[in-house]
């Protein structure tokens, strides 16, 4: 019977053992680009609704910081992950009969798989495919103030977006933890953006053309990760 527990015990060591060997839990702060180019259209179709108002574009969906968290099997060569991503656009002017701002916040939420192809034998240097869904949402809102008469609007929508993307990531050992870093380009399908409150209906510019979330760009990151 005790030497029954015994094989017990070290099975369950060798598993422990071989499960550390798999599996790695890693975490990066992102700075990312988007093309976001229907949105930034948007933007223009506002400023010319806006009957010869001069307003200026203060942010035009710029560049950003994210972050991704996620787990590697690193026997299969697989790993699965999320993200979050954030940007927005800006719109205001002011003078002295009042003042008018439209800003619109974007988000994204992504949840993807990445297949690893080792480079070198030291197992450092490797190329991820990935693949991916992401659900995106928009906030569009609207502040004017004229004649001390104040009129405001908030609007939700929401898309769900797909894309795939290739990645390089490179990983040192260092004490008990793992330093990473990658870059990559993720190519994003973006989705309808519907509105919150009835999703039959989608946002469009003023040519009748849908508005899209255009999260492609260009993907870097540093983090560590931590092997079990």
């Amino acid at each position: 019977m005790k030497k029954n527990h015994t094989i017990v015990v070290i099975n369950i060591l060798l598993s422990i053992n071989l499960f550390s060997q798999q599996t790695k839990i890693f975490g990066e702060l992102n700075y990312n680009t988007f093309s976001h180019s229907s949105l930034q259209q948007f933007q223009k179709d506002f400023i010319d609704d806006l009957n010869n108002i001069p307003a200026k574009v203060n942010d035009n969906f710029p560049s950003n910081i994210g972050f991704t968290i996620g787990v590697d099997l690193v026997e299969n060569n697989i790993g699965l992950f999320g993200s979050y991503n954030f940007t927005g656009g800006k719109i205001s002017y002011s003078d002295y009969s009042g003042a008018i701002k439209i800003t619109q916040e974007i988000s994204a939420f992504t949840i993807g798989g990445i297949y690893y192809f080792d480079i070198f034998k030291d197992k450092r240097l490797k190329l991820g495919l990935k693949a991916f869904g992401t659900f995106s949402t928009l906030k569009l809102d609207s502040y004017a103030n004229i004649s001390n008469t104040i009129n405001q609007e908030s609007l939700g929508f929401k898309s769900f977006d797909f894309g795939t993307g290739a990645m390089i990531a490179y990983e040192y050992p260092l004490s008990f933890i793992i330093i990473r870093a990658s870059t990559g380009f993720d190519l994003v399908f973006g989705g309808k953006l519907k509105f919150d409150n009835n999703s039959k209906f989608h946002l469009e510019n003023n040519s009748g053309t849908p508005i899209k979330t255009e999260w492609t760009g260009l993907r870097t990151g540093i983090g560590v990760a931590f092997p079990f």
